[in-house]
């Protein structure tokens, strides 16, 4: 059974020897003009601890759901569909399998997108 403590638990697995930053966001940083002043926000603060909270809660349900499956559930999709839910994540009714990947990859890719700067996708580009 999952406690209330451990599901909203987060873990980092960080591999401290893997560059996070990458070269674009290493050459964005080292441009004085272009660096953030001051801390973060509040507002930016509380939207990360919710984000990292849901992402918590989203590997929760799944090493749940890989735990029931070992174990030989009859349902171990139950946690992540439950939570999926709750974050109204669940595909449509009768969505595809490729056609839910297709929407990750596209979702991601005008993610990363969005986190370089226009000047520095154009200098890139």
């Amino acid at each position: 059974m999952v406690t209330r403590a451990l599901w909203s638990r987060p873990r980092s697995r960080r591999d401290p020897a893997a560059n996070p930053a990458g070269p674009a966001r290493q050459q964005f940083a080292s441009q004085p003009a272009e660096q953030p002043t001051g801390p973060p926000s509040g507002a930016a603060e509380a939207r990360l601890a919710l984000l990292r909270a849901e992402y918590a809660r989203l590997v929760t349900a799944a090493r749940a759901s890989v735990a029931a499956a070992r174990a030989g559930a009859a349902d171990p999709l139950v946690y992540v569909e439950a939570e999926l839910a709750r974050q109204c994540g669940l595909p449509p009714q009768g969505a595809t399998v490729l056609a839910v990947l297709a929407d990750a990859g596209a979702a991601m890719t005008l993610a990363a997108q969005a986190a370089v700067p226009h000047e520095l996708a154009k200098s890139a580009a």
